[in-house]
């Protein structure tokens, strides 16, 4: 859909603390199939925990107009103590050259896992796999 090249207007809430919000203004460049150059400026407050050591639950749901790709989501991330933390976003993603042709006009849905994911200092690493299917399928 994106072709790799795009740019990303991110919100993200989390309702245990509802004075956290976060925006992130992301640009993505396909280096070839499976490798991504990406720049993410991050604003906003967070006053959850930072002790994050992996994702699960990671749900999204796609839309476009036929030039964006909206994207809603949730996932909880998953804290040292084995506790976790609702995240929830919407985002804008707009490619460089959208290519919709056959998007279903239902949406799409998105089920996704991370793994191994990785926090050590200022890094962050992760292998993401996922699954598409229209909206109203069975999962």
């Amino acid at each position: 859909m994106t072709g790799g090249n795009y740019r990303v207007q991110r919100k993200v809430y989390y309702p245990e603390f509802p004075q956290s919000e976060l925006v992130f203004e992301t640009e993505v460049k396909a280096i070839d199939e499976s490798n991504w150059e990406t720049v993410i400026e991050i604003s906003g407050r967070y006053d959850g925990p930072t002790d994050v050591v992996g994702v699960q639950d990671y749900r999204i749901e796609w839309t476009t107009d036929g030039k964006t790709l909206f994207e809603k989501g949730t996932a909880l991330l998953v804290l040292s103590s084995g506790r976790g933390v609702r995240s929830e976003w919407r985002s804008k993603i707009y490619p460089q050259k959208p290519r919709f042709d056959g998007f279903p006009p239902e949406g799409e849905i998105v089920t996704v896992t991370y793994a191994p994911f990785k926090v050590d200092g200022h890094q962050m690493s992760y292998r993401w796999e996922g699954t598409v299917s229209p909206n109203g399928v069975d999962h």
